[in-house]
């Protein structure tokens, strides 16, 4: 009785195990089953724009430099994207082709750090002269469209980005990615 409940038990844990998740190679290209951005698609996106930016600059110099203030990639899609993926991806890259980012939405702690400074209660004396203005903003979204080609539901999903200059809010630059995929049929991901 004993080696029978022993014998279940032993393949109750074989079971078990076999069912477990499996490490998978990075390098490998997966299509979600949702029809939606993956990880790799995004941050291949952001390489190619940033670079593609950095290009711009290169043809395009700026005595005073490059400062861009990088807003927050906007979803609007049905699906749940890792904007924040794209987003930290893309400064990353601009950072190496040497063009920063001004951070616009930490002004104020940085206004307050200096203010402390300026108490006397610091061994440091922050400059408040040294805050930059970002001379270029850069707009970024993610939207989708459906349609069918030759009976087949396609969905597209697109990241579409402009580079603005702030003093003349003209777009001096736009690109946008595109990525293509079949809608998975059933009850799973993308449907119509």
């Amino acid at each position: 009785m004993k080696q029978i409940l022993f014998s279940f038990l032993l393949v109750g844990f074989l079971f078990q195990c076999s069912s477990s998740p499996k490490r998978l190679d990075n390098a490998d290209d997966y299509i979600s089953d949702s029809g939606g951005l993956t990880s790799q698609e995004l941050v291949k996106a952001a390489d190619k724009l940033a670079g593609q930016i950095a290009e711009y600059f290169k043809e395009n110099p700026h005595e005073e430099g490059v400062f861009v203030a990088h807003f927050p990639t906007r979803n609007d899609t049905s699906e749940q994207i890792q904007t924040e993926l794209f987003d930290n991806a893309f400064v990353s890259k601009l950072i190496k082709g040497k063009i920063y980012t001004v951070r616009t939405k930490t002004r104020e702690q940085s206004l307050n750090e200096i203010q402390f400074s300026l108490s006397g209660l610091t061994s440091n004396r922050l400059s408040i002269g040294k805050l930059k203005s970002p001379n270029f903003f850069v707009r970024c979204e993610i939207n989708e469209n459906m349609f069918t080609s030759d009976g087949e539901k396609i969905v597209e999903q697109s990241i579409n980005i402009e580079l603005v200059e702030v003093e003349t809010t003209i777009a001096v630059w736009s690109e946008k990615v595109s990525y293509r995929k079949l809608a998975v049929r059933g009850n799973k991901g993308v449907s119509w």
